[in-house]
């Protein structure tokens, strides 16, 4: 976009997401233009440190915990490439994530085979009989890497008489 006006652009969809789109727009009563802009904005939302460019490290993990398996199955994301994004140009050490946590979620989207199970299961706190990972690895990396910064906030913040889970 330039000076503020919105521009036309094409992509090619697969016709199931189209169908898709036209089912929600149809429901919605709003126009199939609206369903695919407002499907942009919550991928932006839940993807929004991507786009800071001075994000790195922990800094990342709330859109890994979001979005993580999905990234890296969509844009076949190797441990390697996905270190890259995470931790590179990063000399602060206490920001940094881990290799193997980049390994598990480099892997987090495939079936949980022999190998991904060995991992988790070296991990502190962390439940492995079920065959879903999902939740109980968000709970690990949240823990290390998301959960000691909240413990710093104000105290004025952390009593409000509104709670909204996140």
């Amino acid at each position: 976009m330039t000076d503020g006006k919105t521009q036309n652009v094409s992509m090619k969809l697969h016709p199931s997401d189209v169908e898709r789109v036209r089912t929600m727009a149809r429901r919605l009563r709003v126009r199939e233009s609206d369903v695919i802009r407002f499907a942009l904005r919550l991928a932006f939302a839940k993807l929004a440190p991507l786009h800071d460019q001075n994000a790195r490290g922990r800094d990342l993990i709330p859109a890994f915990l979001e979005c993580g398996p999905e990234l890296a199955y969509h844009f076949d994301l190797d441990s390697r490439t996905l270190e890259s994004i995470v931790n590179d140009d990063l000399d602060d050490p206490r920001m940094k994530v881990d290799a193997d946590d980049i390994e598990i979620l480099a892997v987090s989207h495939m079936m949980p085979g022999y190998h991904f199970e060995t991992r988790l299961k070296a991990l502190p706190r962390m439940e492995t009989d079920r065959l879903d990972f999902s939740e109980p690895l968000r709970q690990y990396l949240y823990e290390k890497y998301i959960g000691p910064r909240n413990t710093q906030r104000a105290p004025d913040t952390l009593n409000s008489s509104l709670q909204i889970p996140l």
